[in-house]
């Protein structure tokens, strides 16, 4: 794959519907349920899952609604290889993303200058990976085709990640957005999920990123995706913000009826003081 291509989707008819109108239908539906007031400006950072639209689309509308209004240059998108080894950083960078109701085009410069300051190995992580592409639907919806930086992380979070989101907070412009792709606990049931989930969003809510990678490094947190929300810890703080709030928290129960083994999704915002 060259780093010119357009990343087609791959999961297009699978976790979300593959046709622009049954699409733009679906988020719109979520959107507008989405009871949360935005606050873009404050808003500088946000965390939301990427599991089938079905079970984590409510909760990642809510993050997405508190965004409305928003105008970033370019939304840098952070999330977890779950396919592909990455040791470093994987920069997608140039070219496009392309999802059913449009395309994406990467900020290849600003791509280009942020690879070279994290090491960034080949882009072959992206090319069937989910948790970037399941955003888009929504990133449409906000902002139309706004300008992209799609990155994806490999390996348990360290204090590398929270400087690498502090690297970002340099080269990023003042209303440029980090969008974190994660889902919380797996296979749980539903009690012993809440438990983790509430220590892990806890966590995530004390805004103190060595504390969170300590503790998905004890096994006390879990989420896959916990690099990704590191490094727009460390991206938000660097940009002023003081405080997460927790817009929404949910398993795959309320959606499928089963307890016995859940998947957890919350949304959070990362903002500056009103």
């Amino acid at each position: 794959m060259t780093s010119q291509a357009v990343r087609a989707p791959v999961v297009a008819g699978q976790f979300y519907p593959g046709d622009a109108p049954t699409l733009n239908q679906e988020v719109g539906r979520y959107l507008a349920d989405a009871d949360v007031d935005p606050a873009p400006d404050r808003t500088t950072a946000i965390v939301v899952p990427h599991a089938g639209y079905i079970y984590s689309g409510p909760t990642a509308a809510r993050g997405y609604a508190r965004v409305r209004g928003k105008r970033p240059q370019r939304v840098l998108l952070l999330g977890c290889s779950h396919r592909v080894l990455v040791p470093t950083a994987s920069v997608y960078r140039s070219g496009a993303f392309a999802c059913p109701t449009g395309l994406f085009p990467i900020d290849a410069p600003f791509a280009d200058r942020l690879a070279e300051r994290v090491r960034s190995v080949d882009a072959r992580s992206h090319v069937f990976e989910h948790s970037l592409e399941v955003q888009l639907p929504f990133l449409a919806a906000v902002f139309g085709s706004v300008p992209i930086v799609p990155i994806l992380f490999g390996s348990p979070p360290a204090n590398w990640h929270i400087d690498v989101g502090r690297v970002l907070a340099e080269m990023a412009g003042p209303d440029d957005l980090v969008v974190a792709s994660t889902d919380l606990s797996h296979y749980a049931r539903e009690e012993e999920a809440n438990r983790l989930d509430r220590q892990t969003i806890q966590h995530v809510r004390e805004m103190n990123p060595e504390r969170l990678c300590a503790s998905v490094d004890a096994g006390e947190s879990a989420m896959c995706g916990a690099s990704a929300v590191v490094a727009a810890m460390g991206f938000a703080l660097a940009q002023g913000a003081t405080e997460a709030v927790l817009l929404d928290y949910r398993t795959s129960a309320a959606a499928s009826g089963d307890y016995t083994r859940v998947v957890g999704y919350a949304a959070v915002s990362m903002e500056r003081p009103a």
